[in-house]
């Protein structure tokens, strides 16, 4: 339990700095007119989280759920990787 509580604290913290950072930049730069779709962003995360959380915790194939969440988590990450690596040379 206290493994589960400690790895979502872990990515609330990640989630509420990636907000915070995209709150400041956007207001920074003057785009006060896309302030509010980050706040609907955020309302809409939230929802779709719990939805799928509660889905997936009654699903009769948790850990079916569980690799094919972790495969998807993966090819995410390595195609941001990949992306992130190519336009990382453009970048300044």
């Amino acid at each position: 339990m206290i493994q589960a509580f400690i790895v979502t604290l872990r990515e609330g913290l990640e989630a509420f700095l990636i907000v915070a950072i995209s709150l400041a930049y956007l207001k920074k730069t003057g785009r006060h007119a896309l302030l509010p779709a980050v706040h609907w962003g955020i309302a809409a995360s939230v929802i779709l989280s719990v939805a799928a959380g509660l889905l997936f915790a009654q699903a009769n194939n948790q850990a079916l759920w569980e690799g094919l969440l972790a495969m998807t988590a993966a090819v995410l990450v390595a195609s941001l990787t990949v992306h992130m690596w190519r336009a990382g040379k453009r970048m300044k």
